[in-house]
């Protein structure tokens, strides 16, 4: 009896002696995992501000591409300076886009290690299998994302190309005005002859002066299933930011903040019985 008494005894005065350090690092650890989670919340909600700004961008170059389209049979001046408007902010748009998501992933994934080191551990080994776990995350990321980001890219640069030929195009059409009609004509009655229409083609090709009225409706079909995309994105995104634009890796991380402030709570239950 008197042992199990000695026993209970030294537990008791071990206990005390750990308890101060135990008290400030469970503290500590509250304390970094909700500045963690505020921080990735800010990281979400910066980059659902962007990418409310490159959908918002995104509606206005289809809105603009629409309109060049449209236009090109009326003026050809005004709907080639449209289009090249519309697909130097659409290829602006789609990388900004593409850009933000993997910003977002990887900083999310990185933070989420940090606080890592702030939850219970069994042993060195878990931290380890942690850290890997981690460093895969953020490569698996970047390798999902690395095809659609080269392939919005490859996009990106065509219609960079295709808003050098409708700048060079207006160039073009204030230099031989007499050209710029052939191609109005061409557009509208398709009664020019074939060495004008050749020079039409030959002059204009990559633009809306040089297509047919079927090629323009294609185009502007096309343009219209982006622009219905891009304002889906930005009510989504807009909506979210009106709701507080939380990530929900931050929630997860509130909440191991909250089961870490009830193992506190009875550390701290424990030493005030102990104390009394």
């Amino acid at each position: 009896m008197k042992r199990k008494v000695k026993d209970a005894s030294r537990e008791k005065e071990r206990f005390l002696e750990v308890y101060p350090q135990v008290k400030r690092e469970l503290e500590e650890s509250i304390r970094k995992l909700h500045a963690l989670a505020d921080k990735i919340d800010k990281v979400h909600r910066d980059c659902t501000i962007t990418q409310v700004v490159a959908s918002s961008t995104g509606a206005v170059s289809g809105v603009l591409t629409i309109l060049g389209f449209a236009l090109a049979p009326v003026t050809a001046g005004v709907s080639l300076g449209l289009s090249a408007t519309g697909l130097g902010l659409g290829a602006a748009a789609a990388v900004t886009s593409v850009s933000t998501t993997i910003v977002e992933k990887v900083s999310t994934a990185s933070v989420e290690a940090e606080a890592s080191q702030f939850l219970p551990r069994s042993n060195d080994t878990e931290n380890d299998i942690k850290s890997n776990n981690t460093e895969k995350d953020i490569k698996e990321v970047v390798k999902k994302n690395t095809p659609r980001l080269i392939s919005v890219t490859k996009n990106s640069f065509r219609n960079l190309e295709g808003m050098k030929k409708n700048i060079d195009a207006i160039k073009l059409t204030k230099v031989n005005p007499c050209l710029a009609n052939n191609a109005k004509r061409l557009m509208t009655t398709g009664k020019v002859s074939a060495k004008n229409t050749t020079q039409v083609k030959k002059a204009f090709g990559g633009t809306a002066l040089a297509m047919t009225k079927g090629a323009r409706i294609m185009g502007a079909a096309t343009a219209g299933l982006s622009l219905v995309t891009d304002v889906v994105s930005l009510i989504d995104d807009s909506k979210h930011l009106l709701e507080g634009a939380k990530a929900e890796s931050a929630e997860k991380l509130r909440q191991q903040a909250k089961d870490l402030e009830q193992k506190l709570q009875e550390l701290i239950r424990v030493h005030d019985i102990l104390t009394q």
